[in-house]
């Protein structure tokens, strides 16, 4: 595609023949690693609040949520985090010239989920009530260095009721997929499960 690079090239036409796209090296790994630092550095110091659960009852329930969240601006002045939105915009671009998707914000928070949590099966777009459709893009980039296969943390993107793939959260790796078609669900793991979520949002 004109103007792409390879990468970006790729995620599109993944995205517009599957739905969904997986992305290994996203961003440099020294990018990764700053990002890593972050995290942890916010969740010993106890700036990380509970993440919530409904559209309308916020309630944070660890057995379906267990993950503790930061969300993050792009007025950061944090190298690391600027790099991150950089390229994410360089991807919204991509999404709106190449698949017309018309999204125009980037909500996105820091997760680090301890050993052991959950987070049950979901859309990340709501089915009823205001502003239902305002997420339109979902993104997952991980931030875990020298993740072990044996340490579980997969993400579960089901395909059908049926099928399912199983992404390990490998640092690096960015995960996208339609907020509205694929239900998902985050599985236990074995060590602290750091990751980097996203949701390309209309204006609506």
């Amino acid at each position: 595609m004109q103007n792409l690079s390879p990468q970006l090239a790729t995620i599109i036409d993944d995205l517009s023949e599957n739905g969904y796209a997986i992305c290994d090296a996203f961003l440099s790994a020294e990018t990764i690693t700053a990002l890593a630092d972050k995290a942890t550095k916010l969740y010993l110091a106890g700036a990380m609040t509970a993440a919530k659960t409904g559209q309308h009852t916020k309630l944070s329930n660890a057995n379906i949520r267990g993950d503790s969240i930061f969300w993050l601006s792009e007025t950061s002045e944090k190298t690391s985090v600027q790099a991150y939105f950089s390229k994410m915009h360089l991807l919204r671009n991509a999404l709106n010239l190449h698949l017309f998707m018309n999204v125009q914000e980037l909500e996105t928070h820091l997760a680090v989920y301890p050993i052991g949590s959950v987070y049950e099966k979901h859309l990340d777009q709501f089915s009823q009530g205001e502003g239902v459709q305002a997420r339109q893009l979902s993104s997952i980039l991980y931030l875990n260095q020298d993740w072990q296969a044996d340490d579980g943390g997969a993400l579960r993107l089901r395909l059908t009721e049926r099928d399912f793939i199983d992404i390990a959260p490998t640092a690096g790796k960015l995960v996208l997929f339609l907020s509205h078609d694929f239900w998902h669900e985050v599985m236990a793991a074995k060590a602290d499960r750091i990751s980097l979520a996203g949701w390309f949002r209309t204006s609506i």
